[in-house]
């Protein structure tokens, strides 16, 4: 009798040390995989969305932006290119060219297109919207 009762313990604790070795490791894969994330979540991403040109008003404008993002909304920014054209496009046909060249007024269109982005998409994922070039002109396109 006691070599089964030394044979039933024996399997419990190895039962145990499987039971404590896969915790292990999977607390160990936890950490590394939130620490991966708070890596890319410090990491910047920028899009570049390409040359948006308008005509409104006796004014042609063209302007080049990029979008800032973390890393891990790279892809969804991606993804959500068009829409940020869209909102690009019509920011820059509500803008004042007159205004935008002022002082300070580039960093107001900037301010203006990433709360309409934001309003448009329903994100808070953008971070800022920066005009790369702009160009206004008197006439059509």
């Amino acid at each position: 009798m006691p070599s089964k009762r030394s044979a039933r313990d024996q399997l419990l604790m190895y039962v145990i040390g499987i039971v404590l070795a896969i915790l292990a490791v999977g607390f160990t894969a936890a950490w590394f995989y939130l620490q991966h994330r708070q890596r890319l979540d410090g990491e910047i991403a920028y899009l570049t969305i390409p040359q948006v040109a308008i005509s409104h008003g006796g004014h042609s404008i063209r302007a080049s932006f990029a979008v800032r993002t973390s890393a891990t909304d790279a892809e969804w920014a991606a993804a959500s290119k068009p829409a940020l054209e869209q909102v690009m496009m019509k920011g820059l046909m509500d803008a004042d060219p007159q205004r935008a060249l002022a002082p300070g007024g580039l960093a107001s269109l900037e301010k203006t297109l990433l709360a309409e982005s934001r309003a448009a998409l329903q994100t808070d994922r953008l971070q800022e919207v920066l005009i790369t070039d702009f160009l206004v002109s008197e006439g059509d396109l």
